[in-house]
């Protein structure tokens, strides 16, 4: 969901709580009728049943919106930054972009689950890298990581490999046992392990219109329904 709609829900829910809060106080003063005893108990239990669930989503939508502007803000600086550096350590980067080395890091890794990451976050090394500036094996490593599951057309449009260069890359990470999953070649799709373990919780079908996906949305994933526009999530349990 965008970013500036997020916040806009979340003052919207906010203000809401702020309203009902105040009808609560009223509605308690006359049911009260003067016992003070009555009149916080009578004012508690109604703000925590018509009050507290909108100040509690509508925070927890606020600080999830404003955290997401934040991201997008940087995210194209951070773009072009490492495209042109290849590959550029945290603190250099948010020195250079003028931010925190927490932002940066967390623009970082919102990028790499982007369905074309144009960059991933190396947290072993402390580094934002551009996928064509690594070797194809240590690109797959860190994408797959971050994205769970990749199709060969999302590897070669970040990485210019082929399906025979990705095939082999997979192979030989497989046989040093850095790599476990399935390299699906019908479908032309690689799984890491734990896509595989979690595709019995997958969504198929679109709640909205029944259409089915092309790919499942993994559990932690949300995607957009190409036949009716539904925004699919699919929440971790």
């Amino acid at each position: 969901m965008n970013a500036r709609l997020l916040q806009f829900l979340g003052i919207v829910l906010i203000a809401v709580s702020a309203f009902m809060s105040v009808l609560v106080y009223q509605s308690a003063l006359k049911v009260a009728a003067g016992s003070s005893t009555t009149f916080i108990s009578a004012v508690v239990i109604s703000w925590a049943i018509l009050g507290l669930p909108e100040l509690a989503v509508g925070l927890w939508l606020l600080i999830k919106g404003t955290r997401a502007a934040r991201i997008g803000d940087v995210s194209s600086r951070v773009i072009a930054l490492v495209q042109r550096e290849g590959r550029i350590g945290l603190e250099a980067a948010a020195r250079e972009l003028g931010v925190s080395v927490s932002d940066v890091a967390d623009v970082a890794e919102a990028l790499a689950r982007r369905k074309f990451p144009l960059v991933y976050l190396d947290a072993a090394h402390g580094e934002i890298v551009s996928p064509g500036a690594v070797s194809l094996q240590e690109s797959l490593l860190h994408l797959l990581y971050a994205q769970r599951r990749m199709t060969f057309d999302q590897i070669s449009r970040v990485t210019n490999a082929t399906d025979e260069q990705i095939v082999e890359a997979l192979e030989e990470l497989s046989r040093a046992g850095k790599f476990r999953g399935t390299i699906d070649r019908n479908s032309r799709v690689v799984y890491t392990a734990e896509a595989v373990a979690e595709l019995p919780r997958a969504i198929t079908k679109c709640p909205q219109c029944g259409g089915r996906l092309e790919a499942p949305v993994l559990p932690g994933e949300e995607e957009e329904c190409p036949y009716c526009g539904h925004l699919i999530v699919n929440r971790v349990d």
